[in-house]
């Protein structure tokens, strides 16, 4: 039996509307909650349904709808707390809003709210596809400052933003900072590092962190072999070039990639 091939554009096609499901049964989802409860209790359920409509909006990618529930919440008398405004902020962040998710942020320290790893990881996270890295570093100092530990989420988005910075050295310096702060870095955290090396012509680096991986046991998936390679590609180690494009070829090699059986 022959294997069916799709166009790019009949796959294109396939992927926004299967978004656009997602989408709309995130609506569905808020609204029926809010519904459900309007003619009971308008306290506390009130307060988680709107929570789980704006979680709602994040997943499916609804930034606008996200916020528009939270001004609804304003209008009804309800006080946004840190779910509502963490939520609000991943709904930013998935829609690459880094202006307004810092502003959600700042209105919950003015709201006397104080956000949480949850809230800060989100913001950091707006920051790193924002490309806004020394803002993604301020809101890391920020979490050390209110006595809050930074997770593997808020160190791999700063390593993140670091990369898409150009920062290596800084990239470098979270990773090892997670170690001391006995924290694991995922594979996340490596392939970030790995890009960041990449970036800056760091091949030497970049192979250091794949071993590492292998080390504590993670297993390198096709983000981190590409970092890689594409570091050994932009190494400008002139003399030892013919070593490069071996070590280049390796990781292909060595790589889980998609089109293999």
């Amino acid at each position: 039996m022959r294997e069916a091939k799709l166009e790019p554009d009949v796959i294109t096609t396939l992927q926004r509307r299967d978004r656009r499901v997602r989408e709309l049964r995130a609506v569905a989802v808020g609204r029926g909650a809010l519904e459900r409860d309007a003619g009971g209790d308008a306290g506390a359920r009130c307060h988680i349904s709107y929570n789980a409509g704006i979680s709602a909006c994040a997943k499916g990618e609804q930034w606008q709808r996200a916020l528009a529930l939270l001004s609804e919440m304003r209008e009804a008398k309800l006080e946004p707390d840190v779910i509502s405004y963490s939520a609000g902020i991943s709904a930013c962040t998935k829609g690459e809003q880094w202006q307004r998710a810092l502003a959600l942020l700042s209105e919950m320290c003015k709201a006397k709210l104080e956000p949480d790893v949850i809230s800060y990881s989100a913001g950091i996270r707006a920051c790193a596809k924002g490309e806004q890295w020394q803002r993604a570093l301020a809101l890391l100092s920020e979490m050390r400052e209110a006595k809050l530990e930074p997770d593997v989420i808020s160190y791999s988005a700063g390593i993140s933003a670091c990369t898409k910075g150009e920062k290596w050295q800084r990239a470098l310096a979270l990773l090892s900072e997670m170690c001391e702060a006995k924290l694991e870095p995922d594979v996340i955290s490596y392939s970030a590092g790995i890009r960041a090396c990449a970036k800056g012509e760091q091949w030497q680096r970049a192979l250091a962190l794949l071993s590492e991986m292998r080390e504590a046991k993670l297993e390198p998936d096709v983000i981190s072999y590409s970092a890689g390679i594409s570091a050994c590609a932009k190494g400008e180690q002139w003399q030892r070039k013919g070593e490069q494009w071996q070590r280049a070829l390796a990781l292909l090699s060595a790589g889980s990639w998609p089109w293999r059986c």
